[in-house]
């Protein structure tokens, strides 16, 4: 009988499943490919961290928030968007843990990967 793959260690073998029951990587062509989706998401969520850094810039720039009580403020389209937003990019930060969570040294090093490239191209447009 052959279950899902679940090693508690860091581990090369490409056979593993990823956050799923269903998803299992089974040979190296299916690892390369899970680790190309892992790499994008990375720079996703570099990218959602860019988006909600110059949606939050361009809300300081208006004239209209200095004026208005903090509750107004609180519920304004703008900030229920980001919040919207925020925890769009908190899932995505916890599915990348869990994936790193895997013990696979190629799926940790496709996140690490993902999110430097992400820092790289978005990060050092941030102030």
């Amino acid at each position: 009988m052959s279950g899902p793959f679940m090693h508690m260690y860091f581990h090369t073998q490409p056979q593993d499943t990823v956050l799923f029951k269903t998803w299992n990587v089974t040979d190296a062509g299916t690892m390369a490919w899970v680790c190309a989706v892992i790499v994008v998401a990375g720079i996703m969520l570099e990218a959602m961290k860019f988006g909600r850094w110059k949606i939050e810039k361009w809300q300081k720039r208006r004239e209209e928030v200095l004026t208005k009580s903090y509750f107004t403020r609180l519920f304004s389209p703008i900030h229920v968007a980001q919040s919207i937003l925020f925890m769009i990019q908190l899932c995505f930060s916890y599915i990348l843990m869990l994936i790193f969570m895997t013990f696979s040294v190629w799926l940790g090093l496709a996140v690490v990967v993902g999110l430097g490239i992400g820092y790289l191209i978005f990060g050092s447009r941030m102030e």
